[in-house]
């Protein structure tokens, strides 16, 4: 049990089963002995505040049990979406307009309007979507099974020939078309072992020298693994989070023994193999109009480190919602980190309210321009929801903010006819938001997990203001938390990297394979495809040719 604070906001210690169960009876008995003293004195008025303060006291320990119970079933029963229950809504509303009639207070909250509000909205985003094609149009996903680039072979059954005889008059039937099915054929994959005898010719009479006619390049020297195979592990690992002990089994199935030690090898070289093409996605990303970062945990054998495992670090860089780069780090320290990496930025830059950021705003390492998100800001909210009625306020009104958004993308808008769009419609929501928080931290006592979110909202809201202003700017920072996404899914199949090294080689894979993810490249036709090309000596001069956006699909080795 935490340490919990009473009345008087000073420290306490939890007590022993014993004396939990005295302490009520003992606590009862002090309280009345003090108001019976004050109260023989003649201080009533001192006796009831005495009285009002107990309770008071009672009462706020009361609501902290209340929210540690709903805190401990959310994590039993796992967290709920983020969708707000209007039950919950309507709740607030009772409240809010019972204290306001008895403050004498105008009650400005109306339950009726606000979703009229959402409906309207919600059908202007439906009529936009409709007139560009993709509303009705749309299928749903997974109702039926798309081949894509799948090869299709097509096969024609013909009529036996005394069947095309009409059984009532004899006469020969007419073709009128065909029927049309499908079969989808699963073919196993499997290795092919090229065996490449190359002719060796000498002067029997001089005896100077051997040649031997030249064989196809490899990727990596001694190693009979073709750019295809590299390919495939690499995409099997990083991009599919399968461990390479287990790709191990799936290639002995097929008849191939690849130790786990030499598949690893193949990993780190490529990643060498690969490491120009990230340094010059780091450029681009550094010279990006917006940077979005965040960064994740990741484990490492460290055999210096206590348990021999050590927690490192992967930050995650996005320019203009286009390119992603990887960096690792031993340790979450700034200084190795994002303060090395966008050092002197005077962009923009989108990531949370950590502070360990905030060197790249006021100076220090930087004087980049901070963008708030309103999924962290919205999430300290969300954590409440179950808790506590009153952000089901807020959490309407974010969500109209997202909707206001999902609008401008169904219409298609640019970005200074979205600016003009928020103006209009996202300013009014925002102020709404301004004026809640206002309420909330004047009137909550601080400490609480309600006055943590509100002040967090409120040191961040220029900030999470600054997307009225630039249509390219978004109101959140997800996509850098989708490419996080493919460091967790990993994290929870191989555990951990084998040393600092390989979780730098790591990053390297990432920011290829993610990149190729944002720009919708195929990352085994185009890992095999570079990697030939860079076997074969491609000019470095030319090294911008083989980046994901610059790949040319057509150059795929058949």
């Amino acid at each position: 049990m935490m340490p919990t604070s009473g009345a008087t906001g000073a420290p306490q210690t939890s007590p022993t089963p014993r004396q939990e169960a005295t302490a009520g009876p003992i606590a009862l008995q002090q309280v009345r002995e003090a108001a019976n003293a004050l109260l023989a004195e003649g201080k009533v008025g001192e006796a009831m505040e005495f009285f009002a303060s107990a309770l008071e006291a009672v009462l706020q320990k009361s609501r902290e049990l209340e929210l540690l119970v709903a805190k401990l079933r959310r994590e039993q029963y796992g967290k709920k979406s983020e969708r707000l229950d209007p039950r919950q809504l309507q709740l607030l509303f009772e409240v809010f307009c019972s204290q306001a009639r008895e403050a004498g207070a105008t009650v400005e909250m109306d339950p009726e309007a606000v979703a009229r509000e959402d409906a309207e909205l919600n059908r202007e985003i439906t009529e936009a979507e409709e007139a560009r094609g993709e509303g009705k149009g749309r299928r749903k996903r997974g109702s039926r099974v798309r081949t894509g680039t799948v090869e299709r072979q097509v096969h024609h059954h013909e009529v036996p020939e005394p069947e095309k005889i009409c059984k009532h008059c004899g006469r020969v039937m007419g073709h009128i078309g065909e029927d049309v099915t499908r079969r989808l054929e699963y073919v196993p994959g499997h290795f092919i072992e090229h065996e490449d005898h190359r002719d060796k010719f000498a002067c029997g009479t001089c005896k100077d020298g051997v040649t031997t006619a030249p064989g196809p390049d490899k990727v990596i020297e001694r190693s009979p693994a073709d750019a295809s195979v590299l390919a495939h592990v690499v995409v099997s690992k990083i991009v599919d989070y399968c461990p390479l002990h287990r790709l191990h089994r799936m290639f002995d199935r097929i008849g191939v023994d690849i130790p786990v030690s030499t598949m690893s090898d193949w990993v780190a070289q490529v990643a060498d193999l690969l490491s120009p093409l990230a340094d010059r996605l780091t450029e681009r990303v550094l010279a990006a109009y917006i940077d979005q970062m965040d960064a994740t945990g990741v484990r490492v054998l460290d055999p210096k480190s206590p348990d021999n495992i050590q927690r490192g670090t992967m930050w995650c860089y996005v320019g203009d919602e286009l390119d992603a780069v990887f960096r690792y780090t031993p340790t979450g320290e700034g200084a190795t980190g994002p303060w090395e990496f966008l050092a002197g930025r005077t962009g923009y830059l989108q990531a949370d309210a950590a502070t360990v950021f905030d060197r790249l705003f006021k100076g220090r390492a930087a004087s980049a321009v901070e963008v708030g998100c309103w999924s962290h800001a919205r999430r300290k909210l969300t954590d409440l929801q179950d808790m506590d009625c009153r952000v089901a306020y807020p959490l309407k009104l974010i969500a109209r903010l997202f909707r206001i958004e999902h609008l401008a993308d169904a219409k298609g808008l640019s970005p200074d006819e979205r600016v003009a769009l928020r103006q209009e419609r996202s300013r009014p929501v925002l102020e709404k938001i301004k004026r809640w928080l206002a309420a909330m931290h004047g009137s909550e006592p601080p400490g609480t997990d309600l006055a943590k979110a509100v002040g967090y909202m409120i040191r961040q809201w220029e900030a999470l203001n600054r997307f009225l202003h630039d249509g390219r700017l978004r109101l959140h920072n997800n996509l850098v938390e989708q490419q996080l996404r493919s460091i967790a899914l990993g994290r929870n199949n191989f555990l951990f990297f084998g040393s600092h090294q390989a979780a730098a080689r790591a990053a390297v894979l990432y920011t290829i394979t993610r990149t190729c993810a944002l720009r919708g490249v195929p990352p085994l036709a185009y890992l095999t495809d570079v990697l030939r090309k860079l076997a074969a000596g491609w000019p470095q001069s030319r090294l911008d040719e083989l980046l994901p956006d610059r790949w040319q699909p057509a150059t795929v080795a058949q």
